[in-house]
């Protein structure tokens, strides 16, 4: 039997497909059936557990029950976000199938995150969206800090320092929202994955072997069963919530402030790149450039009136107030939010798990939450694979710890340091920070090691 007719005994043949793998598994038998072998091998055995390993007729009995169980149901995915439409990518080219249930009628249009950095870009790559989504977004091959007070350029870092590293030697700036227009389709464009809008989230039952969901639509209450249920549904999760999984963490007591105005960058600060940081301690902004909008980032402190700063003439105001006299311009948007830095207490809990903002929330500044949630996505699915060929979800323990654990260690890290960076107000510490980040850019060696951090990709360093 060749590879397209086990393909087609597969899919004209699923549950008996499914049943003779799920034995061939548990027995430690060369199976015929599975085309899903590793190392590219039509037949495999027993790889999965340790030969002459002894198991009583119980244990048969349950492994193949939930092998099937798992294989006859999808992975369902609480949240259309871009963490939820890349996880059901990743998993449906793989040839599991995954469905998403969105809470809203269409995807979000706020722009939200707005930063891909490299390492993403090479999982997109992966998942065949990248040369579209890079077609919508801005390259920044340049990265600086500033200084407000006098107004002077501390670091200038290029990207060029690591392209060796990676075949995107660079962050690519384009709005969330329209990342999510083009993973919604490729998602929809696979055999297995499906994306519904409109379902909302109410609850779901661990039966152990399987999950059982709850969504609220406009035609009524509806229930779906999967193998397993991720919740990609934001930082006020409800899977989170109902395995009341605690969220510890703090709130900032800056709020921060989007301007999105037609102006560009050169306009604001002469001499800015795309994408640049400038301190102050009283009133920091980070500048970035994406297609057609340039988005400045304000502190906002607690003292301060929303409804009053809300106000067009206002908006004006901060930014003649920090830029001086600017050419005429419009703006095109507006966002006020609080920024968080919280961690989930664990990323899973039975046959639920947790992705992205869900499991762990981060300050805005370097751009790593959205990215951190992709690469959650990314993780997951290797374990799902590994999962669908064979081996116990317990690996799933590993996705929790790994991923718990980059998310404390690493973006948390260093997104409190660059938040610290940019309020710094002793003037002993500022010229520290500036002659450690001038030096670094300075350094070939380096500013390729910064770069790398910043980019996600520290274990190439």
């Amino acid at each position: 039997m060749n590879l397209s007719a086990a393909r087609l005994w597969r899919k004209t043949l699923p549950i008996f497909w499914r049943i003779v793998c799920s034995v061939c598994r548990c027995v430690n038998v060369w199976c015929v059936f599975c085309t899903q072998a590793s190392a590219n091998k039509f037949f495999h055995h027993g790889e999965h557990r340790g030969r002459g390993e002894k198991k009583g007729p119980v244990f048969f009995v349950v492994s193949v029950v939930k092998s099937f169980m798992t294989q006859s149901f999808p992975i369902i995915i609480a949240g259309a976000g871009p963490v939820g439409l890349s996880l059901a990518l990743a998993l449906s080219r793989a040839g599991i199938p995954a469905e998403v249930f969105e809470m809203d009628a269409e995807l979000n249009t706020q722009i939200r995150a707005s930063t891909f950095h490299p390492k993403t870009l090479e999982m997109f790559k992966d998942w065949g969206v990248v040369d579209e989504i890079i077609q919508h977004g801005y390259k920044v091959d340049q990265l600086q800090y500033w200084e407000r007070v006098p107004r002077r350029l501390i670091a200038d870092f290029s990207y060029a320092s690591i392209a060796d590293d990676t075949p995107y030697p660079y962050r690519l700036q384009c709005p969330q929202h329209v990342a999510t227009r083009v993973l919604k389709p490729a998602v929809e464009a696979t055999a297995t994955g499906k994306v519904h809008m409109g379902h909302k989230l109410i609850d779901f039952v661990d039966h152990g072997t399987h999950v059982t969901a709850r969504f609220e639509t406009a035609n009524g209450i509806v229930e779906r069963e999967g193998s397993y249920i991720v919740g990609a549904d934001g930082s006020h999760s409800v899977v989170r919530k109902q395995l009341n999984i605690g969220f510890k963490g703090k709130t900032y007591e800056d709020r921060f402030l989007l301007i999105g105005s037609d102006l560009k960058t050169e306009d604001l600060l002469p001499g800015a790149a795309q994408v640049c940081y400038v301190f102050d301690p009283q009133e920091w902004v980070i500048i970035l450039n994406l297609p057609d909008i340039v988005r400045v980032v304000f502190r906002m402190t607690d003292d301060e009136d929303e409804t009053t700063a809300m106000k067009e003439e206002n908006l004006r105001a901060r930014i003649f107030n920090f830029f001086g006299k600017v050419p005429d311009y419009r703006i095109k948007t507006t966002q006020l939010y609080r920024v968080h830095q919280r961690v989930a207490d664990t990323f899973r809990v039975g046959r639920a798990l947790l992705v992205g903002d869900s499991a762990h929330n981060n300050n805005p500044s370097g751009g790593m939450g959205m990215n951190s949630g992709i690469h959650d996505a990314a993780n997951l699915t290797e374990k799902f694979i590994r999962i669908w060929n064979g081996e116990s979800d317990s690996i799933l323990d590993d996705y929790s710890n790994e991923r718990r654990q980059y998310a404390v260690e690493s973006v948390q890290l260093y997104t409190d340091q660059q938040y610290n960076n940019m309020v710094m107000s002793a003037e002993e510490e500022r010229e520290r920070r500036n002659k450690s980040l001038s030096g670094a850019a300075s350094d070939l060696a380096k500013a390729r090691a910064y770069l790398l951090r910043a980019s996600m990709l520290e274990e190439r360093i």
